[in-house]
């Protein structure tokens, strides 16, 4: 275990540098006494002779001290490094936030959150990952992420905190070639008797059972997927209709067919999309500002 101090390295590398303990008390504003002490111990903890003491021409570095001075300048000046790395982190400039992120909702936004954060803080570093709700809500209570963004879907208010980011609401999904896809808006009731495209995704899946519920639709479930994609690939293939929330900018899916979103004529209230987290007396400040940054970001793209 090391035993000598910074401070006792930082006194060896003025005197060297000065030439005596009088000239370096000068610029250290300290007394001659406590640097001598300070390079005693030095000397004894090391084992080393690190200065030839003459009165008549002061102090110089022995052959040891010469090669100890080059190891303690690189010692001092990663000393000072990691000094200011610490003020950055204490300031909230400098760090590591371990993101996550619901797996509809991430091709959405993250890419744009992490591109547009790291220019503004290059210096914190964002590590994101994606997986469906209940993994989401196990690695946070786990520990195992800082902040996910995801539904508001059975939240439990006593495991987590959140802050809303949006409130997208549902739509209908039809292919291009269905008889009411010229529409500007459906009833539910328009479709209850077609087959449906489920977005399968636990949470996801409750919600839009939920809406059914609601206005007693039983869905006749043709197809199902967890992923967005396949979802709409499967409506373009005429597979049947889907409710979706999330709503990319083009219409055409991944193989080529044209996909139709239709406002929903019956009021439905939107779901919620939220950045969570596990509760703490007092949450850090690099998280404090990354949950300002997301509400002000999301915000400004449903604007834009």
């Amino acid at each position: 275990m090391v035993r000598y101090t910074i401070k006792q390295c930082h006194y060896f590398a003025v005197v060297a540098e000065q030439g005596g303990i009088a000239q370096a008390a000068r610029v250290l504003n300290i007394s001659q006494p406590a640097i001598a002490q300070a390079i005693d111990k030095l000397e004894d903890i090391t084992r080393l002779q690190l200065f030839d003491r003459q009165h008549a021409k002061g102090m110089s570095l022995t052959i040891a001290g010469r090669s100890f001075l080059l190891e303690v300048r690189d010692l001092l000046n990663h000393a000072e490094a990691v000094h200011r790395s610490t003020e950055n982190i204490a300031s909230n400039l400098q760090g590591a936030i371990r993101l996550g992120c619901f797996q509809s909702i991430a091709p959405f936004h993250i890419a744009r959150l992490v591109s547009s954060y790291r220019k503004q803080v290059p210096r914190i570093r964002i590590d994101a990952e994606e997986h469906l709700q209940e993994k989401l809500i196990s690695k946070l209570l786990d520990e195992e992420l800082d902040l996910a963004i995801l539904y508001n879907l059975d939240l439990d208010p006593s495991e987590l905190s959140w802050h809303i980011l949006t409130r997208p609401s549902p739509y209908i999904l039809l292919p291009e070639n269905h008889s009411l896809s010229g529409h500007q808006s459906l009833s539910l009731q328009n479709l209850a008797d077609e087959p449906y495209v489920l977005f399968d995704a636990p949470g996801s899946r409750e919600y839009f059972y939920t809406i059914f519920a609601a206005h007693n639709i039983t869905p006749q479930i043709a197809f199902r997927s967890t992923s967005l994609e396949s979802v709409r690939s499967a409506v373009g293939h005429g597979l049947g209709f889907s409710l979706l929330t999330m709503r990319p900018q083009t219409t055409q899916t991944y193989d080529g067919h044209i996909v139709v979103p239709i406002k929903i004529k019956e009021r439905i209230d939107p779901t919620e999309i939220v950045i969570a987290y596990k509760p703490r007396i007092v949450l850090p400040g690099i998280l404090l500002n990354f949950i300002d940054y997301c509400q002000k970001d999301f915000t400004a793209s449903e604007l834009s």
